[in-house]
């Protein structure tokens, strides 16, 4: 599903839920109405979750062979963000999509400033042919562990053309005191 349409989903579910709850109490539901309650709730949180999920991964390009690497990194950042819990009482106590939203981005955001330094490692001098050419051209930058090519001020997914020499690329040296 795309997240729009999950987006609308988890709105309906979340509007269900609203109404339910001005029309009895929690304990009417969680008792009498149980199994619908339940279902619900379910409904809810794994709407939610993937909501969440294709959201906050959307255009990060990790390859499979780096993703052992990466994998931590998110998970560590997502663990520390403690925004799940804030999505969760959004969703439960509230009923606000534009909050989900709101914690969403901004989860997505922490994802992304997490791994910066994770693609840095993996950038390399992309020495082609036309490097080597008169006259010779500056190399490009290739980022191994998304795949991708800097052109025109942005990462752009690329393959290795065969015969093609990838550098890591340096630290600036440190200058002396």
């Amino acid at each position: 599903m795309k997240s729009s349409e999950l987006r609308n989903a988890l709105e309906e579910y979340l509007d269900l839920l609203k109404r339910n709850l001005d029309a009895v109490s929690l304990e009417i539901l969680k008792t009498k109405y149980k199994k619908p309650f339940d279902e619900l709730r379910q409904n809810i949180s794994s709407t939610a979750t993937a909501y969440v999920k294709q959201v906050t991964l959307d255009n990060i390009r990790i390859r499979a062979d780096f993703m052992a690497e990466a994998q931590p990194l998110i998970q560590s950042t997502v663990d520390q963000s403690d925004i799940l819990k804030q999505i969760s009482a959004a969703a439960f106590k509230r009923q606000d999509i534009a909050e989900i939203d709101q914690l969403t981005l901004s989860l997505k955001e922490q994802i992304h400033q997490a791994l910066l330094p994770f693609y840095d490692r993996h950038i390399c001098l992309y020495l082609d042919d036309e490097c080597f050419g008169n006259p010779p051209k500056a190399p490009k930058f290739y980022n191994v562990a998304s795949g991708c090519m800097w052109k025109n001020n942005a990462w752009t997914p690329a393959e290795v053309e065969k015969g093609v020499i990838l550098l890591p690329a340096q630290d600036k040296p440190k200058t002396a005191a």
